[in-house]
């Protein structure tokens, strides 16, 4: 059950609601289109809909929360964005971490929460936060990590479905968990693992195979602080962990790549998400985990 203080995050976040109206053309001319404005600031989220399209509200969000915390033992924790539409997080108690290895390289598992105003479904994934480099990601190799849910005027409704829904996601947990830790007990070069994930193009543009450079010295500085922080002994790069290269290429994608926009850590967590680059390198350490 959703505590108060997540309630009143949930309040204080979104406190304005989303409203839709009719769209005209030149000269006030009538169409069958609407848009949705920002009650606070009237300004434009999402695409045009059409006139049956009905606007979800934060109640609806309520309930989603409601139904993702039910997924965890324990009191969940609730973190809200605004991004063109609703996001959430929702993690487990502290007492769901796993120690992946020494006492400061721990992960645990998020919900993610995505419910847009772009007339598509809400949808959720399974992903884990990693103390050590605060990055937040997901495994598409494990099956079923992601769902989509259905937009309906109904939501509180279809409670008990959604939590059957959210708790089959959290059982997913035990493969994400098993998958790192194969990561974890498999040696790779360095080197080459960022090679792989991205491959040197023969015709490429003076000054690109400096960029390329910059940014693998970026990933080795990354796992290298990442090492001493945990406390992992430091190897040569030619000897380091699947998971360490994993998280050294995720992490910079996440952290240190360049974005426009000024966007917010969360914002980059969820670019992160579906980087080409990220799902490369997911591939490649699967691949040569298993």
């Amino acid at each position: 059950m959703i505590t108060q203080q997540n309630l009143d995050s949930i309040h204080k976040t979104f406190n304005f609601t989303v409203d839709k109206y009719r769209l005209s053309g030149p000269e006030n001319m009538r169409t069958s289109h609407f848009g949705l404005f920002r009650s606070d600031t009237l300004d434009c989220v999402g695409v045009a809909v059409k006139q049956q399209y009905q606007p979800h509200t934060v109640e609806d969000i309520v309930t989603l929360v409601d139904s993702a915390s039910s997924a965890f033992e324990g009191e969940a924790t609730v973190e809200c964005y605004w991004k063109d539409g609703h996001h959430i997080t929702v993690a487990p108690s502290k007492e769901h971490r796993i120690q992946i290895y020494g006492r400061e390289d721990n992960i645990f598992p998020r919900l993610v929460i995505k419910a847009g105003y772009n007339g598509t479904a809400f949808s959720s994934c399974l992903g884990f936060y990693r103390d050590a480099c605060k990055n937040l990601a997901m495994l598409r190799s494990v099956s079923d990590t992601c769902v989509k849910i259905r937009h309906t005027h109904s939501l509180h409704a279809h409670l008990e479905d959604l939590n059957a829904t959210f708790q089959g996601l959290a059982a997913k947990w035990d493969g994400t968990v098993d998958s790192i830790q194969r990561m974890e007990s498999t040696r790779t070069d360095l080197r080459q693992f960022i090679e792989s994930v991205y491959p040197a193009d023969s015709v490429a543009p003076r000054g690109s195979q400096s960029r390329a450079n910059n940014r693998t010295d970026a990933i080795i500085s990354r796992l290298r602080r990442e090492q001493r922080e945990t406390g992992r002994a430091t190897t040569m790069l030619d000897n380091v962990s699947v998971w360490e290269a994993f998280n050294a290429v995720q992490g910079y994608v996440q952290h240190d790549s360049s974005r426009r926009g000024n966007p917010t850590s969360f914002d980059r967590a969820i670019m992160a998400f579906d980087s080409p680059a990220v799902i490369k390198a997911e591939s490649l350490a699967m691949q040569l985990a298993s």
